[in-house]
């Protein structure tokens, strides 16, 4: 089965959720015995399969949607991600309108967000009610231009693909609502198996992985944080994120005198998230919107227990009490709580740990997401076009 997967981003040079996960499905496909295809902007030295088409992210939609158009190359299904895609929908249901052999190609679509439920949550984020947290002005236009068009773009190319994949049930509801998309597949992300922490680090460590924007709540975190200081003055705080809500988490950790106990690694590899993972007592995830994060994916993988918030994907990872703790957000007082628990009771943190390894290893290691893509892409490819 040949594959075309169509992302704007690709690692290493553009690190993404969405270019991981394509990098690691497509070796995945290969490994199967399928021969993948992806095209990206730029191309790869690490995988042959990667056509660079150039330009930059605007043009990148309207290149690809052209080079379909060309019909030069077959492909058995074309499997685009987000909002890009739709230039390349549109350029397949022209050809299946124009009865060309490439209009055959079946058109399958991995949607990680609604842009309408994330433009709703471009908002003031609140601790208990107190507003400890603005969008700056990146997250405001966006929320006022770039979100409408993605959101379009999106409802476009739900409505165009034979199949809509969303990473979480929440996501499904999402596209479903919004987007008037119908059958809502969920296929979960996926990782690669790491290799899994050893031992209890000699200091009890919170590490936060994202870019620090007003809705990955990391102001809540930093109040969270400093009651857990109250309780266990040796713990540390390590974020791993660069973003424009720095100067407002800076000023968060001056006002709370966190500067001694704060580490700011600002924009890091995953290489070094995996690496600093292995540190690491506790992985958290404070936001008040996700998809479903790789981040808490790879802290499962390695072992590391995790404290998120139970919001959009997070609940089909993290099991509350039994793969880690889920806390109501924009409640520091609920996410300290968990956070001293997590710290104090090495043994039950083990237990969850150990049993978020389990869960990883059944529904989100990448080779058990690639067979659902593979069956999927089977069946998509087997169906008369819709």
């Amino acid at each position: 089965m040949r594959v075309l997967s169509l992302t704007n981003t690709y690692p290493p040079d553009d690190v993404s959720g969405v270019g991981t996960l394509v990098a690691e499905l497509s070796r995945a496909l290969a490994a199967a015995g399928h021969e993948p295809v992806v095209w990206a902007r730029r191309g790869s030295a690490a995988d042959t399969f990667v056509v660079g088409l150039g330009g930059g992210k605007l043009a990148f939609p309207l290149r690809a949607g052209w080079r379909l158009l060309a019909g030069g190359e077959r492909f058995d299904a074309v499997h685009v991600h987000e909002s890009d895609g739709v230039v390349a929908a549109l350029a397949l249901r022209l050809l299946r309108l124009l009865r060309r052999p490439a209009g055959r190609t079946r058109l399958v679509a991995t949607l990680q967000v609604s842009y309408c439920e994330e433009r709703r949550t471009t908002r003031p984020v609140r601790d208990r009610g107190e507003v400890v947290s603005v969008p700056g002005a990146a997250e405001r236009r966006f929320a006022l231009v770039r979100a409408p068009l993605l959101a379009l773009a999106g409802r476009w190319t739900a409505r165009l693909a034979d199949v809509v994949v969303a990473p979480s049930r929440q996501t499904a509801r999402e596209l479903e609502r919004d987007y008037g998309a119908r059958g809502v597949v969920v296929i979960p992300n996926g990782v690669r198996a790491v290799v899994r922490r050893t031992g209890t680090p000699a200091e009890p460590t919170i590490l936060f992985a994202g870019r620090l924007r007003a809705r990955k709540a990391t102001v809540v975190l930093l109040r969270a944080f400093a009651a857990v200081v109250e309780r266990m003055p040796d713990a540390r705080l390590v974020l791993a994120g660069d973003g424009e809500d720095l100067p407002t988490v800076e000023r968060e950790i001056s006002r709370l005198g966190l500067g001694g106990r704060v580490e700011r690694l600002g924009r890091v590899s995953r290489e070094e998230v995996a690496a600093r993972l292995q540190r690491a007592t506790v992985f958290c995830l404070p936001s008040i919107y996700e998809g479903l994060p790789l981040a808490l994916l790879e802290a499962m993988a390695a072992g590391v227990p995790v404290v998120a918030t139970a919001v959009s994907g997070n609940p089909d990872a993290v099991v509350d009490g039994a793969t880690g703790w889920l806390v109501p957000p924009e409640d520091s007082a609920a996410l300290a709580s968990a956070l001293v628990h997590a710290l104090a009771d090495p043994a039950e943190a083990r237990r969850r740990a150990a049993a978020a390894s389990a869960r990883f290893a059944e529904r989100f290691e990448i080779g058990v997401v690639a067979r659902r893509y593979l069956e999927l892409l089977a069946a998509a490819t087997a169906a008369a076009p819709g």
